[in-house]
């Protein structure tokens, strides 16, 4: 499993725990140079044909990134150019949502990380986007996959995909996580 990141720390931090915890999963983590959705899906893409992604049943290639700073536009232009070969865990605003639907379902919108940050901070006080919080939110794993999911249906139910800034706030890390714990318990088979 490929994960490409635009975060230098927090996203491959949060990601970093899944490789400890799940040995029988490869699960290789590495940050784009690049920080646009079109520039993380290019490399992406480059990094998951230089490792054959796909040639195996059960390998999966996934982009990681934000909405906070992009349009509608671009972000279209990133999923069209994903296509099949790669899977996407879009956050709006901003990948600290997911950290925060561990806590409790938020339907407020919210322009910037910032804001985030700062309702993320009522439950981790002395949250720091550069730490290691893999530990403190994977007992609640499972309260922020539903969080996420229902926030994603209700989108979906009002004509707007989850990735559009319209959409805000919501995410889709939930299905990157559910698949890394899906495999564990059924690791893939080579096909």
């Amino acid at each position: 499993m490929l994960i490409v990141c635009e975060g230098r720390r927090t996203e491959p931090n949060y990601f970093e725990g899944f490789r400890r915890e799940n040995r029988n999963i490869i699960i290789m983590i590495c940050e784009s140079p690049g920080k646009t959705p079109m520039q993380i899906v290019r490399y992406a893409k480059e990094r998951a044909d230089e490792m054959q992604i796909g040639k195996v049943t059960g390998d999966s290639a996934w982009c990681v990134f934000d909405v906070d700073e992009c349009t509608d536009k671009d972000m279209r232009r990133a999923i069209e150019n994903a296509g099949r070969m790669l899977r996407l865990a879009v956050s709006n605003p901003c990948f600290e949502f997911w950290f925060l639907l561990h806590y409790t379902y938020f339907d407020r919108r919210m322009d910037t990380c910032r804001e985030v940050i700062t309702e993320l901070r009522r439950y981790i006080p002395s949250y720091e986007k550069s730490r290691d919080h893999f530990d403190l939110l994977r007992p609640m794993t499972s309260t922020a996959v539903d969080n996420a999911e229902g926030l994603e249906r209700g989108r979906r139910g009002m004509g707007l995909e989850p990735y559009s800034r319209g959409a805000n706030p919501c995410t889709g890390v939930h299905h990157l996580v559910t698949e890394i714990l899906t495999r564990r318990r059924d690791p893939p088979r080579d096909g």
